[in-house]
C-alpha cells in the first residue's frame, strides 16, 4: 500500500467515521461498540483497497451495516447461549466440604440438644432407634398423633439450624 492509499484512508476516516459510528450506534444502541465496529471497517476497506472499484463511502456505508448486523446477531447467540446454559459452578474443595459438613453435624446435634426433653427422647427413640411412631406411642403410653407433633417440631428445628449453617 502506497502512502498515497494511507493519506486517502485517512481522508475517508475524518470525512466518514463519525458518520458510520452514528450510522452503527443507531443499530447497535451501543456508542463504544459502535465506535469498535468503526475501526473494524475501516480495516477492511484498507484489506481491500486494492480489489475495490467504486465509490467508497458506499463500501464503508453497506460494511457499517453489515458489522453492525453481525454484531447484533452475535449478541443475540451470546443471550440465548447465556440463557439455556447454567452457571458453572465452582469446583468443590474436599476440605470445604469437609468443614461445612461438620459444621452441619454439629448444628443439628446442638439443636437436638435443645429440643425440650420429651421432644427429644421421642425424635431419638425415631431416629436413632428406628421406632416408628405406633412403637414409639404404644412404649410412652401416648398417641400416634402427639408423636407426630413432637416429630414435626424436632425436624423443624434441625431444619433451621441447617438453614442458619448454609446461609452466609
Amino acid at each position: 500500500m502506497s502512502s498515497t492509499d494511507s493519506d486517502n484512508i485517512g481522508r475517508l476516516y475524518s470525512e466518514e467515521g463519525d458518520r458510520l459510528e452514528r450510522q452503527i450506534a443507531r443499530r447497535t444502541g451501543n456508542p463504544s461498540v459502535a465506535r469498535d465496529l468503526v475501526h473494524d471497517v475501516f480495516l477492511r476497506f484498507w484489506e481491500r483497497t486494492a480489489a475495490l472499484s467504486g465509490n467508497p463511502a458506499a463500501f464503508l456505508s453497506r460494511s457499517a451495516r453489515n458489522v453492525s448486523i453481525d454484531h447484533l446477531r452475535r449478541e443475540r447467540v451470546r443471550e440465548t447461549y447465556a440463557r439455556v446454559t447454567p452457571a458453572a459452578e465452582a469446583p468443590s474443595d474436599p476440605a470445604y466440604e469437609a468443614i461445612a459438613a461438620d459444621q452441619s453435624r454439629e448444628a443439628v446435634k446442638q439443636a437436638i440438644r435443645d429440643l425440650p426433653e420429651v421432644t427429644r427422647r421421642l425424635f431419638l427413640m425415631n431416629r436413632a432407634e428406628g421406632l416408628t411412631f405406633q412403637e414409639i406411642a404404644s412404649r410412652c403410653g401416648m398417641s400416634e398423633r402427639n408423636v407426630a407433633k413432637h416429630m414435626a417440631k424436632a425436624v423443624a428445628s434441625c431444619a433451621r439450624a441447617l438453614d442458619d449453617t448454609q446461609t452466609p
